[in-house]
């Protein structure tokens, strides 16, 4: 159903007073900071090295995604739900289930720190067949250890509705420093080399991994009441493999690229990309705050609620999202053209992913109801689908249509995602996702 827009605009309005929103632009000038310094980044890099240089560093950052998913165990989205419900976190930690997350995700990051280590030639030539990329991952092995604890710690942080730390620890304090660090390392009388692209992006890490482990309760991490590392576990694997195979699905393009396309189509892409995910930047904010709010009221059992908070997130969520689209696909050169002239060549993917993003942010936040509702195994099970069918497509896309391919794949397999999500929520919950009049 369609309506004026002094309908749209009176209902906004009507959303402004709204506590969500509130707390939601919060986090979202934060995110706003953060990637407008992200963007500042990659133009640095493109416009001193170019797109094959840019490339390579994407890379980088789509496999440490990757690896600290996989190496977190589940238990960063554990931690928002468990700290958001007042029978395990009140002021200290009730039970010691927060030691026992802390102790299982140190140890599994040194484990991957080591497994990366003795992985690289795999991955760099075997994998993406780039010897030069050998020298980026043998470094992150020394770090790695910290990403995964950072992981854990700003989720603690969001669990905790910490939200103004949790977005500068997030979003604006890594960039921030990788621009000190980066100029430290630049000298005007000698050629800046690559290796300071990644050890600029890497140390920070490290920095802000030590300052907010002080966040951590120190003192009452060891309560006398026990919670089992089984209990732990058998509720965040099933995140754990829900959050995998999601960025499978959002990032299986870029990797797929990465081994059957050239680095500078690699780069071109993710340039383009990074452009499309402006459009989720209002649904990462609000998710920022609904997603401890879900697990509070569903403790409660009220599902009501729930229902209320959702459709005023994803009112907020689409007000404020088809703009944002409109202008990506309507000024696509000009944007693209900032990051350099063979950044052009991207500008339909631009347009393919700004509109799988679109459908992403309309249909609401799915994947945080269904993990903060004890709906997390289905999740999974959903997302393991999805990820199955991009990586199908974009095998077959991206060899006849190139980069052009991989978008195309991506926005399948979104759409089907979310309605896979949406008639399940309807069916368990009893409500749609979406915005209705």
């Amino acid at each position: 159903m369609s309506i004026s827009a002094r309908g749209f605009f009176k209902k906004f309005k009507k959303l402004t007073s709204e506590q969500l929103l509130k707390k939601s632009a919060i986090v979202l000038f934060l995110r706003i900071v953060g990637m407008a310094l992200a963007y500042v980044a990659i133009i640095l890099i493109s416009r001193t090295f170019g797109a094959e240089t840019y490339g390579r560093f994407s890379l980088l950052l789509t496999t440490i995604q990757f690896l600290v998913l996989l190496f977190s165990l589940g238990l960063p989205q554990l931690m928002i739900k468990l700290t958001a419900d007042k029978r395990f976190y009140d002021i200290t930690p009730k039970n010691n289930y927060l030691y026992h997350a802390l102790i299982a995700i140190l140890v599994s990051g040194i484990i991957g720190s080591i497994l990366l280590y003795f992985s690289v030639d795999i991955i760099a030539v075997n994998i993406f067949r780039d010897p030069l990329l050998i020298p980026y991952f043998k470094t992150l092995s020394y770090f790695f250890v910290f990403f995964v604890l950072h992981s854990f710690l700003v989720e603690f942080l969001k669990g905790r509705k910490l939200f103004i730390n949790y977005g500068l620890y997030l979003y604006v304090m890594p960039y921030l420093l990788f621009f000190i660090i980066y100029f430290v390392f630049y000298d005007k009388e000698i050629n800046i080399t690559e290796r300071a692209i990644y050890f600029s992006y890497l140390i920070p890490f490290l920095i802000i991994t030590v300052i907010t482990f002080f966040f951590l309760p120190l003192k009452q991490l060891k309560t006398t009441k026990a919670y089992p590392y089984k209990d732990l576990f058998q509720l965040s694997f099933p995140m754990l493999f829900s959050a995998t195979f999601i960025f499978i699905s959002n990032w299986t393009d870029v990797f797929m690229l990465g081994a059957m396309a050239t680095k500078a189509e690699v780069g071109i892409y993710n340039a383009a990309y990074k452009l499309a995910i402006i459009a989720l930047l209002v649904i990462t904010a609000v998710n920022t705050v609904l997603a401890p709010r879900i697990s509070e009221l569903y403790s409660k059992n009220n599902l009501e609620e729930i229902k209320k908070e959702v459709q005023k997130a994803t009112k907020i969520i689409t007000y404020i999202t088809i703009p944002i689209v409109v202008v990506l696909i309507v000024f696509r050169k000009q944007l693209l053209g900032m990051f350099g002239l063979e950044f052009v060549q991207g500008e339909q993917v631009l347009i393919i992913v700004s509109l799988g993003l679109l459908f992403n942010a309309l249909s609401g936040s799915v994947a945080i109801i269904m993990n903060m509702t004890k709906h997390q195994k289905e999740l999974r099970n959903f997302t393991l689908i999805s990820a199955f069918i991009n990586i199908l497509l974009n095998y077959f896309l991206i060899k006849e249509m190139g980069i052009d391919g991989a978008a195309i794949a991506s926005l399948i397999s979104a759409i089907l995602f979310n309605i896979t999500c949406i008639w399940y929520i309807k069916k368990k919950l009893g409500f749609f996702t979406f915005l209705k009049y």
